[in-house]
């Protein structure tokens, strides 16, 4: 008969991730320590010799897809074997790794199939691509980080279900790996940290009598090896003893879900400012999408530092963080309909570019916490389907995160082909088609599409041919951009109010600089890679109607015309988006208020905007 410890005892762990397991047959402690730091030295050593092959430029560094697959199966395979090392019996760990390097392997082909642009490129850039070793050898920064944040969601639940014995373990076994992973890793990392902060101390005391200490722990064959050994000894130690990680889990989580009342009252004051001010405002930051998607992320994860594995009876007694979880459930509804608004607007704007893409992504992502979280307030009391909504988003982030590093939701393969018909349906003319992005940033696709656009014969799209034969022999981005013709002159692309007044040709014909009198001048008197509303004002005490031009990047100006007939700037007027929004409605409802002052402020409501003067330019010494 087995006697049942109870699971309340300080010293003991109490959840599943923290019990040993009872299904896997693992070698015996000092075994498993032996073959975890031989992992980790092996790991060390490849990437060691990865190096040397990618600086003399040899080996497999002459095979960039095989070096590519080496280096990520280098990166992510040791740390994946090592933390299931006593967790997972041998035979499904194989299989498990097997499966795990087929997926990383794919990926990295594919990886570098879509910037394989050499076959449309023509000379010099052709020469540049081939020359550019690091171009083909590193894996792009979307596949690491995608990687990575799948693996680690794989790798929990993939521990979790051979634990529980079935396909989809219980919610709280998931709950204990994945944070038992976490902080693994982050004390790994600090480990490692510590180590090197002893090494170099040791090499300043070392260099009184010789740099050799230095020059040892400065090189690679060191480094790597110790850096990855090190790393392979610290999730040793945080793994055979898991009753340390438990009580570190609780304690962090405890603290951190203290901080959920307060993001919840500014996130709830954000969203009723949002009623009294408007939408306007919001969408004049330009990155409204960014900013509510990450609040609900924020949102998303103190809201599970407070239920955690089910809310507790700790948790669910304190009345505060209770009503502050329940609030943070309906939050990010709200957030996410906006975000999707916001989103939006700029593709029936700008069209598809691969950040919206991963945006809207991420919204699908986000709806499923967001409606799932809602859910949860009107079924029980303690919110049981916060559980379920949390293991449906998990395995939609690795559903989406394939898809991305795949054909199938490739962010460039998207934007590129949302481009291409919007210029094929007439939404945008061919001037307006961004050959740039195509070339340097639509990867293996929009290369292709600039070599089909140069096949057309069509006289409509003369310039168009042009512009893509230019990029596809153009070396850097910089030289496309110079050599690219202008479209239109300056000014071109204000909006006048009210409708039908024009802009004076004096301030068209003008050329303007970046600073004019000491003050930014608006990117639309400069070119036409912007635009900008301008507003015929008469202020008390002008002679002469004068021009106020309002642009989202830079404070708004007023200029004047003086005694010779030249406009020039006469003073700025700094304030927050929110004043914006205020300015523009006054300025077309001719509501607008000046205050009576030598200098022309204005006067929104309640709120006074000075306006600085422009000061005169100063003259050089040898004017």
């Amino acid at each position: 008969m087995t006697t049942q410890i109870p699971p309340s005892l300080p010293d003991l762990p109490s959840s599943a991730a923290d019990r040993v397991d009872p299904v896997a047959t693992t070698p015996k402690p000092g075994s498993i320590g032996t073959l975890r730091l031989a992992i980790g030295l092996a790991q060390g050593v490849v990437l060691y010799v990865l190096y040397r092959h990618w600086s003399d430029k040899t080996g497999l560094a002459l095979h960039p897809t095989l070096f590519r697959c080496v280096l990520l199966l280098a990166l992510f395979l040791p740390p994946i074997a090592i933390s299931s090392l006593s967790h997972m019996q041998p035979r499904k760990l194989a299989l498990w790794l097997l499966l795990l390097a087929a997926i990383i392997s794919s990926l990295a082909f594919y990886d570098i199939w879509r910037t394989d642009i050499g076959a449309w490129l023509n000379e010099p850039a052709l020469s540049a691509w081939q020359s550019d070793t690091a171009l083909h050898l590193q894996p792009s920064l979307q596949l690491v980080l995608l990687m990575w944040h799948g693996l680690f969601i794989a790798q929990a639940m993939a521990l979790a279900a051979h634990q529980d014995q079935r396909w989809i373990a219980s919610y709280p076994s998931y709950f204990a790996w994945a944070w038992k992973l976490v902080l693994q890793a982050a004390f790994a990392c600090l480990f490692n940290a510590a180590l090197w902060i002893i090494l170099m101390v040791g090499a300043a005391l070392f260099a009184l009598f010789s740099p050799l200490f230095l020059a040892i722990i400065s090189s690679p064959w060191f480094f790597m090896p110790v850096t990855a050994l090190a790393y392979a000894a610290a999730l040793h130690l945080t793994d055979v003893k898991p009753a340390i990680i438990a009580n570190l889990r609780k304690l962090l989580l405890t603290m951190l879900s203290w901080l959920l009342p307060l993001a919840v009252l500014i996130v709830a004051g954000f969203l009723a400012g949002l009623c009294v001010t408007g939408l306007q405002p919001l969408w004049e930051t330009r990155r409204a999408t960014a900013v509510l998607l990450g609040t609900t992320a924020l949102l998303v994860v103190l809201a599970n530092m407070v239920y955690q594995d089910g809310l507790s009876d700790e948790a669910a007694s304190a009345r505060l963080i209770r009503w502050s979880l329940r609030v943070a459930c309906a939050l990010p509804l709200p957030l996410v309909v906006l975000a999707t608004c916001a989103l939006g607007l700029r593709v029936s704007q700008y069209g598809w570019t691969p950040e919206r893409v991963c945006a809207a992504l991420c919204i699908a992502v986000a709806s499923i916490y967001a409606i799932g979280y809602l859910a949860a307030l009107w079924r029980a009391a303690r919110m049981v389907v916060m559980a379920p909504v949390n293991v449906a988003a998990s395995f939609t982030i690795l559903a989406v995160s394939v898809a991305v590093l795949t054909p199938l939701a490739d962010p460039a393969r998207l934007a590129v082909a949302d481009q291409v018909a919007r210029l094929r349906s007439g939404q945008i003319t061919p001037e307006r088609l961004d050959v740039r992005f195509m070339r340097y940033h639509g990867q293996r696709y929009g290369v292709q599409a600039l070599a089909d656009i140069v096949q057309i014969h069509d006289p409509r799209l003369s310039f168009l041919r042009q512009e893509a034969q230019l990029a596809l022999q153009t070396e850097h981005a910089f030289q496309l951009a110079q050599n690219k013709k202008p479209e239109g002159k300056p000014g071109s692309t204000v909006r006048m109010h009210p409708e039908g007044s024009h802009l004076p040709a004096a301030i068209v014909e003008k050329t303007w600089d970046a600073m004019e009198a000491d003050a930014w001048v608006p990117g639309c008197l400069r070119s036409t890679a912007s635009d900008c509303d301008a507003y015929l004002v008469k202020p008390p005490g002008a002679r002469r109607e004068q021009v106020l031009i309002i642009d989202g990047n830079s404070p708004a100006v007023l200029l004047a015309e003086d005694a010779q007939g030249q406009w020039q700037i006469i003073g700025t007027f700094r304030m927050p988006s929110h004043c914006v929004a205020q300015l523009r409605e006054a300025l077309e409802g001719k509501t607008l208020q000046w205050k009576a002052s030598p200098s022309y402020d204005l006067r929104l409501g309640d709120t006074l905007i000075p306006m600085v003067p422009a000061s005169p330019r100063r003259k050089s010494c040898g004017q």
